[in-house]
């Protein structure tokens, strides 16, 4: 679990590649359109899925991939995450955001060493 990965993201008004790392519950991230990724995560054998919190910051004048643009001021927006545990195997998986629905698919460049 613990790497690097590459994220893509399509939405209702547009594309976006992200970057993140995974790390002991930690999420960290960045994307093209300049918002930053901080979060945590818990692995779920079990039930076959990792859910956590993600929290990012909207740009002030930022146009988002979900349509939503942000023009006065940056905003702060948490939501809760729930991923598949194998997100990273080539599917495209729906992540529901507050602005927003969008789908990513991510890759895995490496493990963490």
């Amino acid at each position: 679990m613990d790497g690097f990965y590459s994220a893509f993201f399509t939405g209702l008004a547009g594309n976006s590649v992200g970057m993140f790392v995974f790390k002991s519950g930690v999420i960290l991230g960045t994307d093209i359109g300049g918002m930053h990724y901080d979060g945590s995560y818990q692995v779920d054998e079990a039930a076959g899925n990792i859910t956590g919190r993600i929290v990012y910051v909207i740009p002030a004048g930022t146009s988002l991939i979900t349509g939503v643009s942000n023009t006065n001021q940056p905003l702060r927006v948490e939501f809760p995450l729930e991923l598949p545990l194998h997100f990273a195997d080539g599917r495209v998986v729906t992540i529901q955001t507050p602005s927003g629905t969008i789908n990513a698919r991510f890759q895995k460049l490496r493990d963490w060493i």
